[in-house]
């Protein structure tokens, strides 16, 4: 894998679950028709269709990917970024997964990338804050021409589409604009030429050319497809008439028999015979369709949706088979099993799913509709998967069945934020938005309240049981950590700060505790006493919003707003390693039993496991 050089050793990433639904034809199989790539927050993942799906990364960029695209020999990856001031676009070599050059010239955002047919030319769009388009010389990586793509009279383009025997013609397209550009090959600066629509306006999402250049079809927002002719730069026919696609086509693509498959945002694949616009096969997703990447001729496809799903698609009989499913929420919460590293659950917006670590597989996934679950713990002895819901309900699942034994409504006001088993695994704490801990007993058909403790004045964030059981400690937004006497439901010791405390953790002898929260610090407290014994800046900029240290106690994982994950030396407080390839805030991190993985959970719907450093 290509990592990024940094001072710190890099933690090295295993596979990842998640997929950047939202990014426009981010799905891409690679013309050796082996790996699909596509992008997952600052990281590209490469992963082998077929088999085991191992997974490469392709790791580089500080910001979000927004365009990925690969070159027609299958040497080059492209991909753009986004980014507060200068977005970078890196052209990497996919034999070696190296980067070959990093071009800085686009503002902000960069739109969408295309290769010229014979790897000559990369064509970059920047988004809207920039509205320039760039010819590359992708064997200097150094920028031949830079313009902007408006005419004037309508906006900039936000697509773009090269023609498949010319190096020298590609189309962009946008909001009220579409033009041809013709590149001087001597020089590498282009002329554009409007094409004639003949007074119809329309906002191009998606462009595809066909194999001989003759015709360009261009998506729109309206529902229907432009065809115009190449060479004449004049509009032929815009289609379907009656049955348009509803919510906008949002790709296109065009096949060697001259047909068309069509993504709507209403969530329809549609193959369409453009000399009468009549759809021949069909067939609906879930989800804006947002990628269409034929492998091969097209004999098979894959279908990539704003929810974030991968759908595998039989072009002969439009049979689709769900290739994989990733949260498209915030994950709010991750879990091992006791004493295992073979499973993990995880909870975003209304599901839970139980994944197999290994191979990051679903092995069960449940669903409560219209709540989120925002807390989720196994017992300890694993026949029970407990979980905290947004409607202040605890819900006690089945987990080698998924069914629903119990339902405990009213356990906290607002919301449960935390739940936690118990050692013993006949109790459970919750803790939640009204400040206040209980404790529960768990009997065959239903719990018991057993008694609660109520001297936070903010929200629960973690709670962390001692191993008697006889002992809890609590982290809250109101910058207090509380040693509770759980036999007696009192306070033992209060620690104080000048920060929101966002996780709370006991070291494994119980000593010491650990807390991070927004004042960017890791602190070691007495638990005796509640005494500072000393406390370490580990963030740059913004809150630390999760921690988790090894069953030995030798190390400790951070996680949070400036999305790296940072493992560290628990005695000296040095870090050890970093991982790089979240592109949201990360919310939770779990070293697993075993301490062979690092499990961490991001608010752009990510699931990275990691391997456990030595």
């Amino acid at each position: 894998f290509f990592f990024l050089a940094t001072n710190m050793a890099e933690l090295e990433l295993l596979s990842t679950i998640g997929f950047g639904g939202n990014v426009p034809s981010g799905l891409v199989v690679h013309p050796d028709r082996e790996h699909l790539l596509y992008p997952l927050g600052s990281s590209i993942v490469v992963e082998g269709i077929a088999g085991k799906r191992k997974q490469a990364f392709l790791l580089g960029h500080a910001g979000n990917v927004t365009c990925v695209t690969v070159s027609k020999s299958g040497e080059f990856v492209a991909s753009g970024e986004k980014s507060s001031f200068d977005a970078t676009i890196i052209l990497w070599n996919f034999a070696d997964r190296s980067i070959a050059h990093k071009l800085t010239l686009h503002k902000v955002a960069v739109g969408a990338l295309a290769f010229s047919p014979t790897d000559k030319y990369l064509v970059s769009l920047g988004g809207l804050d920039d509205g320039t388009l760039t010819i590359w010389d992708v064997a200097t990586g150094k920028p031949l021409f830079n313009k902007g793509t408006s005419n004037g009279r309508g906006g900039v383009a936000s697509c773009i589409a090269f023609a498949n025997q010319s190096d020298t013609t590609f189309v962009c397209g946008g909001n009220n604009t579409l033009r041809v550009w013709d590149i001087n090959a001597d020089t590498g600066k282009a002329v554009p030429q409007d094409v004639t629509t003949r007074g119809i306006q329309r906002e191009i999402t998606s462009l595809t050319v066909s194999d001989n250049d003759k015709a360009v079809y261009a998506g729109t927002t309206s529902g229907d497809i432009m065809q115009f002719d190449l060479s004449q730069r004049l509009l032929q026919q815009v289609g379907p008439e009656r049955q348009k696609f509803q919510k906008g086509v949002s790709v296109v693509t065009v096949l060697k028999s001259g047909d068309l498959l069509v993504g709507s945002g209403s969530g329809t694949v549609a193959l369409v015979k453009p000399s009468t616009w009549k759809t021949i096969r069909k067939l609906s997703v879930e989800g804006r369709v947002t990628s269409i990447a034929l492998r091969g001729d097209g004999h098979e496809l894959f279908v990539g949706t704003e929810k974030c799903a991968i759908i595998r698609v039989s072009h002969a009989d439009f049979q689709q088979e769900l290739r994989s499913s990733c949260p498209d929420a915030p994950v709010n919460d991750a879990c091992f099993p006791n004493g295992t590293s073979d499973l993990f659950a995880s909870c975003s917006a209304s599901d839970i799913t139980i994944w197999h670590t290994p191979t990051s597989k679903p092995v069960l996934e449940l669903s409560v509709p219209n709540h989120t679950c925002r807390s989720v713990t196994f017992n300890a002895s694993g026949t029970l998967l407990l979980s905290g819901w947004d409607d202040g309900t605890v819900r006690c699942f089945l987990p080698e069945s998924g069914a629903l034994k119990w339902e405990q409504y009213d356990a906290s006001g607002g919301g449960v934020n935390v739940v936690v088993g118990t050692n013993c695994g006949t109790k459970f704490v919750t803790g939640g938005a009204d400040s206040q801990i209980r404790l529960w007993r768990i009997f065959e058909k239903g719990v018991e309240l057993q008694g609660l403790v109520s001297e936070h004045a903010g929200e629960i964030t973690s709670i962390m049981l001692s191993k008697n059981d006889e002992e809890a400690v609590s982290s809250s937004l109101d910058g207090s950590c509380i040693v509770w006497d759980m036999t007696k439901f009192s306070r033992k010791q209060i620690i104080m700060a000048n920060s929101l405390f966002m996780a709370v953790k006991y070291r494994p002898d119980e000593a010491q505790l650990l807390t991070v929260g927004t004042d960017r610090k890791v602190a070691y407290w007495e638990t005796y006493d509640g005494t500072l014994i000393r406390e370490v800046e580990v963030a740059r900029a913004g809150a630390v919003k999760c921690l988790d240290i090894s069953a030995d106690g030798q190390k400790f994982v951070t996680g949070g707003e400036d999305k790296l994950l940072k493992v560290f030396s628990y005695r000296e407080c040095e870090r050890l390693f970093t991982g790089v390839g979240h592109a949201g805030d990360i919310i939770q991190v779990k070293v697993c039993p075993t301490m062979k993985y690092i499990i961490s959970c991001g608010a752009d719907g990510s699931i990275f496991r990691w391997a456990y450093p030595e």
